[in-house]
C-alpha cells in the first residue's frame, strides 16, 4: 500500500507542475517552494498509507478513502507549493493528517447494537418512492420539467439561473433537490446494480439527468459513472483499497497526460482540478485567512443568534471574494477547512470526532445490510464531504437521510427468508 500510495503522490506532484501550475495558474496554483518543505509534504501526504485499510469491512470506509484522494494529499501539497512560507502549510499538512489517523481510530469501535425496524421490501420501497415523488414534486413546481442536455459550455448561465430561482423559493426546495441527487437517486443506481436491475437503474440515471437539466452540476452528471467505479471497487472487498488507489492513480495520470498532449481537457478538469487540487488549494486559502482574520463561531449557521457574525457574506464567499476576485466565487471547502474557519483547531479536533461519530452511525445503521449497497450510498456523500461542511454535509447534502434510509433497509437475512 505504501508504494501505491506513493505512485498516487508522485503522480500528483508531476501533474500539478506540467498541467495544472500552467493551465490553470491563474486561479493561485503555483510551483515555488524548497526541496525540504517539498519533501517534507511528500511525506505528510503519504504518511497516512500505513494505516488506510486495505479490506473494506465497514462501507464509511469508501468515505475514508475518498478524503484521502480528495482533500488530505492536495491538502498537504497544494498549499505548499502555493502558499507563502508564513502561512505555515506544512504546520496545516500536519495537523491534517492527526486528525485523518484520529478518525481511523473510529473503526476499532464495536458497532452500536441498534433496534431494529422490520420492513417488507415493497413497503421499503413505497417509503423510498414516495420520497422520491416528493422531491421531484417540489423541484418541478418550481423550476418547471427540463429533460434537454445542458451543454458544458452553457452550465454558467443554467446555473446563475437557477441559483436565481432558487433564492425565489421555500429552503425545503434546495433539500429536496440536494437529497435527491446525493442520496435518493444513488440508492436507487445501487439497488439496480446489486441486484442486477437495469430498470432501477435507468430509474436513478433519468432522475440525475433530469436534476443536471435544471442545475448544470457537472457533479451530478457523471454521478451515475462514479457510482459505477465504486460499484466495480467493491467487487473485491478484501483488496478494496488497493483497487481504489492503484486505478485512482492510473486514471490521475492518464488524465494529465491527455490534457499534456493536447487530447483534451475536461478529464483533467473533472478528475485532477476539480477532484483534488481546487479542494487543496481551497483548504489552504481558509487556513491562510482565517488564521489572520476573525473565526465564525458558526455565527451564519445555527448560532446566529448567539453570536455576532463578522462579515457581510458567508464564509465561503468570504474567500471567494478574498482571493478570486473582483466577482468572487462559492468557494466551498471540505470537512476540515469549514471546522477551522468555525473554530481554528479546537474546531477541527471536535468535528473530526464528530465526524468520526457519525461514520460510526452510518456503519452500525447499516449493520446487516447488504456491504456493497450501503458503501455505494456513501459514495456521493463521500464527494460532498470534500466540498463542504459537516453539518452542510449531513443536512442539506443529505449524510444524515443515508443513514435513516440505510436503517431502513430490509436487512440481507430478512430478505433472503421471503
Amino acid at each position: 500500500m505504501l508504494l501505491i500510495c506513493a505512485g498516487y503522490v508522485t503522480v500528483f506532484v508531476i501533474v500539478y507542475k506540467w498541467v495544472i501550475v500552467p493551465v490553470w495558474g491563474y486561479e493561485g496554483f503555483r510551483y515555488k517552494t524548497t526541496l525540504a518543505r517539498a519533501a517534507t509534504a511528500w511525506v505528510l501526504a503519504g504518511l497516512p498509507s500505513l494505516w488506510l485499510p486495505i479490506k473494506l469491512t465497514r462501507p464509511s470506509q469508501v468515505v475514508y478513502w475518498l478524503l484521502y484522494i480528495m482533500v488530505l494529499v492536495p491538502a498537504c501539497l497544494v498549499p505548499v507549493y502555493s502558499l507563502d512560507d508564513h502561512s505555515h502549510p506544512l504546520i496545516l499538512g500536519t495537523c491534517l493528517v492527526g486528525l485523518f489517523a484520529l478518525t481511523r481510530l473510529m473503526y476499532y469501535l464495536p458497532l452500536l447494537s441498534l433496534p431494529r425496524v422490520y420492513l417488507e421490501n415493497y413497503e421499503f420501497s413505497l417509503i423510498l418512492s414516495l420520497l422520491s415523488i416528493s422531491c421531484f414534486s417540489l423541484m418541478f413546481a418550481s423550476f418547471g420539467f427540463h429533460f434537454h442536455f445542458v451543454s458544458f459550455d452553457d452550465t454558467y448561465t443554467v446555473r446563475a439561473q437557477f441559483k436565481d430561482t432558487l433564492s425565489q423559493v421555500s429552503s425545503i426546495v434546495a433539500y429536496a433537490i440536494n437529497w435527491q441527487a446525493w442520496v435518493i437517486n444513488p440508492f436507487v443506481i445501487a439497488v439496480g446494480l446489486g441486484s442486477r436491475r437495469p430498470s432501477w437503474v435507468l430509474a436513478g440515471v433519468a432522475g440525475q439527468f433530469a436534476i443536471y437539466t435544471i442545475c448544470a452540476f457537472r457533479a451530478t452528471f457523471f454521478s451515475a459513472a462514479f457510482l459505477l467505479y465504486i460499484f466495480w471497487l467493491t467487487r473485491s472487498t478484501k483488496t478494496f483499497g488497493i483497487r481504489l488507489a492503484a486505478s485512482w492513480t492510473a486514471i490521475s495520470a492518464a488524465a494529465g497526460a491527455i490534457q499534456l498532449f493536447g487530447y483534451g481537457l475536461m478529464p483533467e478538469l473533472f478528475v485532477g482540478l476539480r477532484s483534488a487540487a481546487i479542494p487543496g488549494l481551497l483548504t489552504g486559502y481558509y487556513y491562510e485567512f482565517f488564521s489572520s482574520h476573525p473565526q465564525v463561531h458558526l455565527g451564519h449557521s445555527i448560532f446566529r443568534s448567539f453570536v455576532t457574525y463578522p462579515y457581510a457574506v458567508e464564509p465561503p464567499y468570504v474567500i471567494g471574494y478574498t482571493y478570486f476576485p473582483p466577482h468572487g466565487m462559492d468557494a466551498n471547502a471540505n470537512i476540515w477547512a469549514d471546522a477551522y474557519a468555525n473554530f481554528g483547531y479546537p474546531g477541527m479536533v471536535c468535528f473530526t470526532i464528530l465526524f468520526g461519530i457519525v461514520l460510526w452511525l452510518y456503519d452500525s445503521a447499516a449493520a446487516g445490510r447488504d456491504l456493497r449497497l450501503a458503501a455505494l450510498v456513501m459514495g456521493l456523500p463521500g464527494v460532498a464531504l470534500a466540498n463542504g461542511g459537516l453539518l452542510t454535509s449531513l443536512l442539506t447534502d443529505g449524510i444524515g437521510l443515508a443513514m435513516l434510509l440505510m436503517y431502513l433497509t430490509p436487512s440481507t437475512n430478512h430478505q433472503g427468508s421471503q
